[in-house]
Order: C-alpha cells, then structure tokens, then sequence
C-alpha cells in the first residue's frame, strides 16, 4: 500500500512534469500519462536501447515513465477534451505543463472550477502570472535566470562562463516541490473536502535553492566568487578537490572542526609519514581551518594534504579520512556510483522486467524511505496506448465500436 494508494492521477505533462508523475507513481496512485497519438515527446529522448532510436526504446521514457500507463487522447479535439473531463470528474489530481497563451488544451482554472474537489496542478516555467508567464524556456534558462548556473563555476580562472549541473536538473528540482504540494492540497482536502489549483513556477523554484548565494546577494549585496566544486561565496576559501595517486579526484569537504577529530586526520597522514607540518595547527580553532585563507598556516596545511593525496590511492585515503570523523568523499563517475555498495545493501537499486522484451532493466529504486506506505519504481514504462482500450472502455464505459471511431479519427491510439 502506498500513501497514495486508491487515488488517481491524469499526468498531462511534457517533459519538465515527468519526474514530477513518476513521484506521484511512485507513491501509489494510479497515474494514467495522458500522451498525444503518435506520443509524448520524451519517447524521442535518447538514450536509447541498443543505440536504435524508437518510442518504445528510449531509455529516458523508460525512467520517468515508470509506475504509469498510457492513455493516447488528443486533447486538442471536442471529443478527447470531452473524454478527459469525464475522467477529470472521477481524478484527485490533474498535473499539467501548458504555458498560458501557448496553445494549452485546457484552462486549469476553468478546470479546478468545474470539478471542485480535483486538485489541479499547473507546473510552468514562470507560472500563470507576471510578464514572462509566455517567456520561452528549457532547463538550462531556467538554472542560468533562477541563479543556480550563476553560483557554479571556475572564477580561479580568468575568463570561464559559469556552469550548469546535469540536465533536467531544474524539472527534477521543481518536480519534488509539485509532488509535496500536490500531496499538502491532498491532505488538505481531507478537512474541507475541496481541491484547488496549484501554481508552481520553475523559476521561483530555482531561485527557493540557491542557499547563501541569495542573503549574501540580496542583504550584504556583495558580489560572489564562483568557486569549483562549492558554494560561492564573497571571499576565496581554500580549494577541495584534490587528485590522487590513481588518477581520481578527493573533496575534502574544509577540515574537521572538533580538534578530536582534527588529531585523528594528522595521525591518519603521519602514519604513512607523511603531513609533518600539520602538527603545528593542531591548536588552531577548526572554524578557522574551514575558512582558513585569511590564516597564515593554511598555504602550508593545504600543500601537506595536497602531497598526501597525490601519493595515495582514493579508496585508502577515503576510508582512513572516514575512520578519522573527516568529511572526505571520492568524486565518483557515473558508473562508479552503479557498483555503490551502500546503495546496493540498502536495496536502492531496482530490477524491472520488460517482458515483452524478454528483459530485465536495473533502475535507480526510492528517492525516500516510507516505512509504512514505500515508495515504489513500479510496472515498466507503458507502450504507447497500451491502456487506452483499459481506460476509455474499462473505465468510462465506451464500446468497442465507439473506441474504434475514436481511433480511425486520429482522437485516440
């Protein structure tokens, strides 16, 4: 039983609410992906199995259409519209992507109003208001206007333009936001038994995450040092990632702050007689290491454990870094992290089959642990249309002939 068991979701979203409805799955409603004939648009995201694109092979719509099924209705048509809002009568929650004034098939406003106890939910790029609701967007905009891509740079080195995260980084970002406030409206009707409309902009998720760039920005109004791997900041601070004897990469994470911990890094060092010079600072107050630059010992303690990276390999320098209570991490590559062994003995990862494949695919699983109502991935990612029939006769009741006229009309697949 998932928290969301018994509800039901009609996912009209285009890429930037997909993981948005895979949450919403995951919890356990019935999140029916409502797609045009022909396909949602991330069926044409690569990657793709065996490098052959095709919408049923895309590796990306296996991912974030996972736990749904498909529903093919032109919503652009009287008779999809008029399907849909059938099924809007009998849904909890309508989650939709339409930018105003760009050809959305729907009002969300009309929508919550014609169905009062529907939780109504517009994830947009700027929201429903405001001069640049009909501005144009994709994911990398919204990190360069919301700040993210301002604070994530190299400004050690002249001349280089900051830098953005992964993609989909802000869809994922502004997916997590819509899945709790859809789930708060939920709850909330449980008291006065009506729905509402929801008004996410992505943009002013953006700008809710970018941590101490925003009160060093908007109340010391100081300008920001870009400053790799780490917050940006008003000041230089001492670098974090060093490279190691293997050819990987350590994040040291500042240093430790208790001396106890502090003493157990030099010992650590020493042992492989290394770090001489770290003796000298076991004294030396640990916030004042973090943010050490302004201190005259810091260029020596930083060249010690610079040398002592580089003469080591990064497992034995995260463990014994680990060991000593030192926030130290190995920058991983992607398929570095795959072989995770914590990931792997808390059963993070899951295996799906794809039986009409004859295949089993490993996906990252729960993005939270409930103990009582777990999230799940859920079935495989649908085939275009694989529920229509499901859905449309199951549910509204419509015959075969009638669901046939829909498909030799272009209305339904």
């Amino acid at each position: 039983m998932g928290a969301l068991d018994g509800l039901s979701v009609l996912d009209c979203s285009d890429p930037r609410g997909h993981f948005a409805g895979k949450l919403l799955a995951g919890l356990g409603a019935d999140a029916i992906k409502v797609e045009p004939p022909g396909g949602d648009i991330g069926r044409s995201y690569g990657p793709f199995l065996d490098d052959q694109p095709g919408p049923e092979r895309s590796l990306y719509w296996w991912h974030y259409a996972a736990g749904k099924r498909s529903l093919a209705l032109d919503l652009h048509s009287a008779d999809g519209i008029e399907l849909f809002l059938q099924l809007a009568g009998d849904a909890d929650v309508v989650l939709e992507t339409s930018q105003p004034g760009r050809g959305r098939p729907f009002d969300p406003l009309a929508l919550s109003d014609y169905c009062p106890e529907l939780v109504v939910l517009s994830l947009t790029p700027f929201g429903q208001t405001g001069p640049w609701r009909d501005h144009a967007w994709s994911d990398a905009v919204g990190l360069a206007l919301g700040g993210p891509m301002g604070s994530c740079g190299y400004d050690n080195i002249p001349g280089t333009p900051p830098i953005r995260p992964t993609e989909h980084h802000a869809a994922h970002i502004s997916g997590y936001f819509a899945a709790t406030a859809a789930c708060t409206a939920l709850y909330e009707r449980q008291e006065s038994g009506l729905g509402q409309h929801i008004d996410i902009a992505m943009h002013e998720c953006m700008g809710f995450t970018i941590e101490s760039s925003a009160p060093w920005a908007l109340y010391e109004q100081h300008p920001l040092i870009r400053q790799a791997g780490r917050h940006a900041g008003p000041q230089p601070t001492e670098p974090w990632q060093y490279p190691t004897a293997d050819g990987r990469l350590i994040n040291i994470f500042g240093m430790p702050r208790s001396e106890a911990s502090w003493l157990a890094l030099v010992a650590f060092i020493q042992e492989h007689g290394m770090g001489q010079n770290l003796s000298e600072l076991e004294l030396l107050d640990g916030r004042k290491r973090q943010l050490g630059l302004q201190q005259p010992s810091v260029a020596v303690m930083l060249q010690d454990i610079a040398e002592f990276i580089a003469a080591h390999e990064a497992e034995e320098i995260y463990a014994g870094a680990q060991a000593a209570g030192a926030a130290w991490s190995i920058i991983r590559t992607p398929d570095e992290c795959l072989a995770d062994e914590h990931w792997h003995a808390r059963g993070f990862f899951v295996d799906v089959e794809h039986e009409e494949r004859d295949l089993t695919v490993t996906f990252p699983g729960a993005p939270y642990i409930l103990s009582e109502t777990p999230w799940t991935h859920g079935r495989r990612a649908p085939l275009l249309g694989e529920h229509t029939r499901e859905i449309l006769c199951g549910q509204l009741g419509l015959s075969d002939e009638e669901l046939g006229a829909l498909i030799a009309a272009g209305v339904a697949q």
